[in-house]
């Protein structure tokens, strides 16, 4: 079974306005030296991220049919505290994940979200869980708040109390949200005071890995993710094996996930190709570092079954 542990599904009223066009200005260099497109963030707006919208998912269930993906993790977002409110709230889009996820039980799991400081933010939680029947909790505390804070342990609360796994965001961001408190020492507060949750860290914490890694050896109920690392490893991968055995290392198999971080890199690196690469490490890694099969299995599906309960 192949599980990409993290991923979204995004339309275009979802977000601020401003999301999109700052993640635009991000995408000039990238869409220019792998696509061979020189676009200006205003054309990247217009004519890239419209392939990005799938309110209804059918785009992403047809990816994972091409791709072979069994499962994916679906997350919402909330940026609207930071940058405004979109048309569509957080609430209609939570809604919308759990909608989503009743049609296809056995192709997506449904992370809910809503920004910490966000009032009533504790109740939409519970109605995810209790109503909508949601699968776990997303973090992204990019838009100003810490994740050992107060507003935060609140939600953890109920999650707890739902046995429910939690994904943070972990690592640096493109504006205009805030890497500063996406460092992942943060999540030491959480692991120790909530032993019971599974903890995922996201994107192997990207520049803050090694602080990661350390402590993933020491906090056994802490996961992580390597989603959003294909277009290094399409461009350097002996670097990125680097990495990930690293990571490994520390981790273990057992709590090291794959996932894409989709749909925002798929164009980039397509998720076929991003699954062949791992399920080529035992052969094609580079010379002095070994990938085992078992390990590859582990990763692309079989811990992530363990950790979120699929049966």
């Amino acid at each position: 079974m192949i599980i990409d542990a993290h991923s979204h599904i995004v339309d275009k009223d979802w977000y601020p306005d401003k999301w999109w066009n700052d993640l635009a200005k991000a995408f000039v260099d990238p869409v220019k030296h792998l696509l061979g497109m020189e676009l200006t963030a205003p054309q990247i707006v217009e004519q890239i991220m419209p392939s990005f919208y799938d309110p209804t998912g059918e785009k992403c269930l047809a990816e994972m049919d091409n791709a072979g993906i069994d499962m994916t993790v679906i997350c919402a977002q909330d940026y609207g505290l930071l940058l405004g409110d979109p048309k569509v709230s957080i609430e209609e889009q939570n809604q919308i994940f759990g909608e989503i996820q009743k049609k296809h039980p056995k192709r997506f799991l449904a992370f809910c979200s809503v920004d910490a400081r966000r009032p009533g933010a504790d109740k939409l939680v519970r109605r995810c869980f209790e109503e909508w029947k949601m699968s776990g909790l997303k973090i992204h505390s990019s838009t100003g708040f810490y994740p050992n804070s107060k507003e935060v342990y609140r939600l953890l609360d109920i999650a707890n109390e739902f046995k429910k796994p939690v994904l943070f965001h972990t690592g640096q961001i493109v504006a205009p949200l805030r890497s500063k408190y996406c460092n992942p020492m943060f999540l030491d507060d959480v692991c120790l005071d909530f032993p019971d949750l599974w903890i995922q860290a996201a994107h192997m914490s990207f520049g803050w890995r090694y602080e990661l890694y350390h402590l993933g050896s020491c906090k056994t109920n802490l996961t992580v993710d390597f989603s959003g690392w294909q277009v290094l490893a399409r461009t350097n991968f002996a670097r990125f094996c680097h990495a990930l055995r690293e990571c490994l290392d520390e981790f273990t198999a057992k709590r090291v996930l794959w996932g894409t971080d989709n749909p925002y890199l798929r164009a980039a690196v397509p998720d076929k190709d991003w699954i062949q690469m791992i399920k080529d490490l035992p052969t094609k890694a580079p010379e002095g570092i070994t990938f085992t099969k078992e390990e590859v299995d582990a990763m692309l599906g079989g811990s992530a079954q363990k950790i979120f309960g699929i049966k």
